[in-house]
């Protein structure tokens, strides 16, 4: 059910942010921000997260009006990660408000899938003509996340991007240096269990998406829905050109695996996910889990504002 805003319809938004985001200016950025969320809302508070959890725990205060009693949306200005951390909030909580998110880290995957720009002044502009529309999201070994579970090469790509390097995977970057690493890579064994089968092997990565971005990309999957109730597992088979080639090859989910020789697809609402050795697992970013792995589909869980597409700007990267 999609819905529509009118101005000033919110009662009471929270901003949560952190000083850490990619936001050069991040005072001046909140007031950019703060401009635009106050013509939907009544009464704007504004949040500083000092430390990880505290999103969390502010979710909780807000579930049992400790916080405000009148708090009826919550805004996230922030990276992949941050967004995380909030969707953590809001079903470890069970807090049935709607979100708004305002890009503020490298990547922004789930702000593509909104239709918003990834500079968060513009985006902010733009969340004044959004409409409420429900998301899927997913639950993992008791954690939750709205965007993609991945294994193997892509943890290697977070943890250089922690570590300073945010260019390893740029256009579902497989280009470049990342050729090397693709060539090159570590490999596991995998059982996968999906729905009403199961199956093995031996792989370099693995990834469930619900979200049809990554790495700043977008997955080449078209009919790829973060709210049609499925997940889509990619497991890659093999490291050669026909990889290369299938990642940039567009095709729909009924001919993905005739069409594709290096990556398997798999639409499931539950997975199991087991490996030797123990895997790290990178949820939206952030690398908190190790396999083995339980994943499940959770319906039009949370509430997103979302820009309608024939309204969306050009979605330059952010500077």
């Amino acid at each position: 059910m999609v819905s529509s805003l009118t101005e000033k319809q919110f009662k009471h938004g929270v901003l949560f942010y952190h000083e850490h985001t990619g936001i050069k200016d991040i005072y001046r950025g909140l007031g950019d921000v703060a401009t635009s969320l106050t013509t939907l809302c009544k009464h704007l508070s504004i949040q500083l997260s000092e430390n990880e959890g505290d999103i969390i725990t502010f979710c909780q205060k807000i579930k049992d009006k400790r916080y405000s009693d009148d708090v009826d949306i919550i805004f996230i200005l922030g990276g992949d990660g941050t967004v995380n951390e909030l969707i953590n909030g809001i079903m470890q909580s069970e807090l049935h408000l709607p979100i708004g998110i305002i890009p503020g880290g490298t990547f922004n995957d789930f702000v593509k899938t909104l239709n918003l720009n990834p500079r968060h002044k513009m985006a902010s502009q733009e969340l004044v003509n959004a409409e409420l529309r429900p998301y899927d999201v997913m639950k993992v070994n008791g954690e939750y996340a709205l965007n993609f579970v991945g294994l193997g090469l892509i943890v290697q790509n977070a943890e250089n991007v922690q570590n300073g390097n945010k260019d390893i995977f740029g256009k579902l970057s497989y280009v470049g240096s990342t050729v090397k690493t693709l060539l090159n890579p570590e490999h596991f064994d995998y059982k996968i269990s999906v729905d009403d089968q199961t199956i093995d092997g031996n792989t370099s990565m693995l990834v469930v998406a619900n979200g049809p971005f990554i790495g700043g990309s977008r997955i080449p999957l078209t009919d790829l829905s973060p709210n049609d109730g499925y997940l889509n597992t990619f497991v890659f088979q093999e490291q050669s050109s026909s990889v290369l080639n299938d990642i940039f090859k567009q095709r729909d989910s009924m001919n993905w695996n005739k069409m594709t020789d290096g990556i398997k697809h798999l639409l499931a609402k539950k997975i199991t996910i087991e490996t030797e050795p123990q895997m790290k697992v990178d949820i939206d970013g952030e690398i908190n889990l190790k396999t083995p792995l339980e994943i499940e589909v959770i319906p039009s869980a949370i509430q997103i504002l979302t820009l309608p597409e024939a309204q969306a700007t050009n979605q330059e990267d952010a500077d």
